[in-house]
């Protein structure tokens, strides 16, 4: 797809990977962009980096963890011709399974059922305005054998199989859905591991891997919106190692 003149919705988009897809998206011409984030202050800064570029930018500060807003939100907003589903959380202490339930429940509407009602709206109206493309993103932890926050992980496994699984919507809806999943990025998720800060196990991750920035995930997210050769369900896993940055194509029938 050619995003020039598109519409967009990037939401986590006060910062970070959000932000940079975002701005990104405005360098390469889109002409309207809604940025979602429950950060008002950020989400409002990220505005000024977009509309920097030209690009029409509105700000809409909505929790994610409240479904029936989410739901009503996309349902008003959600015509559009690319949609990046980027906001995420992570656990933080105390980690399963001393969590308590509502932590619980709020990690999985954040990370997976407000996705999931993201993408199902988004895909009704693309279908009817002759397509889109949907970028999701996962992480790496999605392709290991387990990680220490136990609720992160899963909710990102569970992405990733929803992302594999929109793979027929392609053919079904002219829609590509795929998926982007980072490795180490620095982002201000990492503060957010511990109850105050950094916890000692995310310190110990961040000594032993190099970090990628948010702009080398937004790069790939933009060229994968833009690649129409790509299937439906294709993902990309975006690592830096030994400096480089290196990305790890995948498809929605292999992990």
């Amino acid at each position: 797809m050619n995003i020039e003149s598109k519409k967009a919705i990037v939401t986590g988009a006060a910062a970070g990977i959000g932000r940079a897809t975002a701005v990104l998206l405005a360098e390469r011409g889109a002409a309207d962009i809604a940025l979602v984030d429950i950060d008002e202050t950020g989400v409002d800064e990220t505005a000024r980096l977009v509309a920097a570029h030209g690009t029409r930018a509105t700000v809409h500060c909505l929790d994610l963890a409240d479904i029936s807003a989410t739901e009503t939100w996309f349902k008003a907003h959600g015509d559009v011709d690319i949609l990046h589903n980027n906001a995420g959380v992570v656990s933080g202490l105390p980690q399963f399974p001393d969590v308590d339930a509502a932590r619980i429940r709020w990690i999985i509407d954040v990370n997976v059922t407000a996705l999931i009602s993201a993408t199902q709206i988004a895909v009704q109206a693309m279908r009817a305005r002759g397509g889109g493309v949907i970028v999701n993103t996962v992480s790496t932890v999605a392709l290991g054998t387990g990680f220490y926050d136990a609720m992160y992980a899963t909710t990102k496994t569970a992405v990733m199989m929803f992302t594999r699984c929109c793979a027929p919507l392609k053919e079904e809806c002219n829609v590509r859905v795929m998926g982007i999943l980072p490795g180490l990025t620095a982002t201000p998720i990492l503060d957010k591991t511990g109850a105050d800060g950094k916890s000692e196990w995310m310190e110990a991750v961040l000594a032993n891997n190099e970090s990628c920035r948010p702009e080398d995930i937004a790069e790939c997210v933009a060229d994968m919106i833009a690649d129409d050769s790509l299937a439906g369900g294709d993902w990309a896993a975006v690592r830096r190692l030994d400096g480089k940055i290196e990305r790890q194509w995948g498809h929605a029938d292999t992990m």
